[in-house]
C-alpha cells in the first residue's frame, strides 16, 4: 500500500489553494513549510545561488553518500517548489514580489537588521503586499539582532542544565528542540492570522523566537521553580514527581522496557502483574509520594521482578491490565512499527527518491465522519 494512503492525515488536502513563500533556512521555518505543503498549499522555496542554498544541504552525518540531497536537508522539506533566487539584488527582488504579489503566507527566519537589504521590512512589506501573512522567526526575545542557533537556545532557555544523568557533565537534546519548537509556534501563528484575514481581509506580521518557544515548552519543570521555589536537577529519564514513571528495566530475554505508572490504581496492576501484589500496600510504596521517596528501594524490587519475566509477554499481559509499560525501541523500530510507517512519507528531491517523517500527525473529520 502506498504510504500516502495509511498516513495520518490520507488523501486530504484543505488548504489546497493556499500559497506559500518560504525564505527560512535550516529547520524550523522548513519544518512549518513542509506543514503547509503536506496539507495541499503550494509552497514555494526560495534559496539563495550563491551560498548553495539552504545550509543544510551541506550537513552530512559521517559516511552518509555524498550523492543526492542531504538526509538534514530532506527532513524538514519536503513537496515544495525551489527556486534560487538572490535577494540581495534587485532582479532577485522583483521576482520575489511578483511572488509575494499571489502568496497568502511568507515565512522567513533573516535577522532584523538585515531585512531592508533583502526588501523585507515588515512595514513596507505590509504597504506593498497587505493580504499577505509575515511570520518572521527570530533568535532571542529581548535581543532582537543575536541570531538564534538551537544548541545556543537549549543551554540558555534552561533545557541543558536539567537533561541527562545526576552529577555527569549537561546534555543536549538529540533533536534541534527549539527548532521543533518554533516551528510548531510558526504554524500556530500563521493559522491564527488566517483565520483573521477571514474577518477583516488583513494579513499581518507576525513575530515567534527560539527562545520564548522553547520557555514555553518548560511546562511543569519552570513550574518547579516558579510555585515550589526549586531548581529543576538533571534526573536521567525518570520523572521528579512520580514513581515509578521514567525507569527502565531488563527483562529475561534481554529488552529493556520503561514505565509510566502515574496513579496507585496503575501501581496496584503493577504489583499483581509482577506477581507482588504485597508491594501496593506496603507503607513505603502505598502513595505516589511515598513511592518518589522511596524509589531506589522500589527500583530494586521491581529491578529484579522483571528479569524473570520475557519483555514480550510482559508487555501484552500490561496492556490488558492496564499497566502502562513501553518497550524501548531504536529509532530504526520506532520507525518499522505501523505508526512509523504511516508517518514515514516517500517523495522526490532534487531527482532522487527520499523518504522523511510527515509534519501532519492528526486526521481531519467533518460532521462525523473521515474525510478521507
Amino acid at each position: 500500500m502506498d504510504s500516502a494512503s495509511i498516513s495520518p492525515l490520507g488523501d486530504d488536502r484543505p488548504l489546497t489553494g493556499l500559497r506559500v513563500v518560504e525564505l527560512a533556512s535550516v529547520l524550523a521555518g522548513p519544518l512549518a513549510g513542509s506543514f503547509f505543503a503536506e496539507l495541499g498549499a503550494e509552497v514555494i522555496k526560495v534559496e539563495n545561488p550563491k551560498t548553495g542554498g539552504d545550509v543544510t544541504r551541506q550537513w552530512r552525518a559521517a559516511g552518509e553518500s555524498r550523492e543526492g540531497p542531504s538526509a538534514y536537508y530532506v527532513a524538514a522539506n519536503g513537496p515544495k517548489e525551489v527556486q534560487m533566487l538572490d535577494l540581495r539584488s534587485s532582479e532577485g527582488q522583483d521576482q520575489l514580489h511578483n511572488l509575494l504579489a499571489t502568496a497568502d503566507l511568507l515565512l522567513q527566519n533573516f535577522r532584523p537588521a538585515g531585512l531592508d537589504q533583502l526588501g523585507l521590512e515588515p512595514q513596507a512589506l505590509a504597504k506593498q503586499h497587505p493580504h499577505l501573512i509575515h511570520v518572521h522567526l527570530k533568535g532571542f526575545f529581548s535581543e532582537p539582532d543575536r541570531a538564534g542557533y538551537d544548541m545556543v537556545v537549549q543551554a540558555e532557555t534552561g533545557f541543558m542544565a536539567m537533561n541527562g544523568e545526576p552529577d555527569r557533565l549537561p546534555v543536549r537534546m538529540p533533536v534541534a528542540l527549539m527548532d521543533v519548537l518554533a516551528a510548531h509556534q510558526m504554524r500556530s501563528a500563521a493559522l491564527l492570522a488566517l483565520w483573521q484575514r477571514e474577518r477583516d481581509g488583513l494579513g499581518s506580521y507576525l513575530e515567534v523566537w527560539l527562545d520564548a518557544a522553547g520557555l514555553s515548552a518548560l511546562a511543569n519543570r519552570a513550574t518547579e521553580h516558579l510555585v515550589a521555589g526549586n531548581e529543576p536537577q538533571p534526573l536521567g529519564a525518570v520523572h521528579p514527581q512520580i514513581a515509578p514513571y521514567g525507569e527502565s528495566f531488563v527483562c529475561a530475554c534481554g529488552q529493556r522496557v520503561v514505565m509510566a505508572v502515574g496513579n496507585d490504581r496503575q501501581f496496584a496492576a503493577l504489583c499483581t502483574l509482577l506477581g507482588h501484589p504485597e508491594w501496593a500496600s506496603d507503607v513505603r510504596f502505598a502513595t505516589n509520594p511515598k513511592r518518589v521517596s522511596h524509589r531506589t528501594a522500589l527500583n530494586e524490587l521491581l529491578a529484579s521482578a522483571l528479569s524473570q519475566h520475557d519483555a514480550k509477554t510482559l508487555l501484552m499481559e500490561a496492556r490488558k491490565s492496564g499497566v502502562p509499560l513501553g518497550k524501548l525501541n531504536l529509532v530504526s523500530e520506532a520507525l518499522a512499527g505501523p505508526t512509523g510507517r504511516a508517518m514515514t512519507a516517500s517523495f522526490t528531491c532534487d531527482g532522487h527518491a527520499v523518504q522523511h517523517v510527515r509534519q501532519v500527525a492528526f486526521r481531519v473529520h467533518r460532521n462525523g465522519k473521515h474525510s478521507t
